[in-house]
């Protein structure tokens, strides 16, 4: 519902490459949808209660090897929109040819809705698998925000430049999900508090 209206606010508000910025945005977070929905149904058919209610199916009694299985494709679904590298391609090439107010909603609410997805339907939901894949959730988090600060350096587009930051303080959160406390869920959720905040700043300077 939502990759709908920004497509359309990117495609004929936007500027430079808004074709390709709106449609590589569009086709990356449809495929991340569709993982999301593969474990929604998923955990409806686990669960076996015929009910969507989380808090039902928080509850539920879920196998070992099924979270294994499906936490990573949480990770990946709801990452790609949480701007998780190695998924993260759509996110510098939307806001460099996304009108600045589009630009600040994306960095602002858009991006944090993955991250939160990442906490809620993958390690509250199924923990046990969590506890298994965080350690790659933190390398990958890692690699986030030593390569999007990198990359933020090289730049001379101040859209591009802040498209790459934020994949590199998005990083930051991926890390403080993966350590799997809740001293790290805590600063994960501050760190997505704070970088909303201050990119949507940035844009509208």
């Amino acid at each position: 519902v939502a990759l709908l209206p920004m497509y359309q606010l990117i495609v004929v508000w936007g500027s430079t490459r808004k074709e390709y910025g709106s449609m590589k945005l569009m086709m990356m977070l449809m495929a991340g949808s569709i993982f999301i929905f593969t474990v929604i149904f998923a955990l409806y058919t686990e669960v076996g209660q015929g009910t969507f209610d989380m808090e039902v199916l928080l509850n539920a009694d879920k196998g070992e090897n099924f979270q294994k299985v499906f936490f990573p494709l949480v990770a990946i679904g709801c990452g790609v929109l949480g701007a998780m590298f190695p998924f993260h391609s759509w996110s510098p090439d939307g806001h460099a040819s996304a009108p600045t107010a589009v630009s600040m909603l994306h960095a602002g609410v858009l991006m944090k809705v993955g991250a939160f997805g990442v906490l809620r339907l993958g390690f509250q939901m199924m923990p046990e698998g969590g506890a298994y894949w965080g350690p790659a959730l933190v390398v990958l988090g890692i690699t986030a925000a030593l390569y999007g600060a990198i990359s933020a350096l090289r730049q001379t587009d101040m859209k591009l430049l802040m498209g790459f930051s934020s994949v590199s303080h998005m990083g930051y959160v991926f890390v403080g999900l993966g350590v799997f406390n809740s001293i790290g869920w805590t600063g994960a959720v501050l760190q997505m508090t704070a970088h909303g905040l201050m990119t949507a700043l940035f844009f509208l300077l």
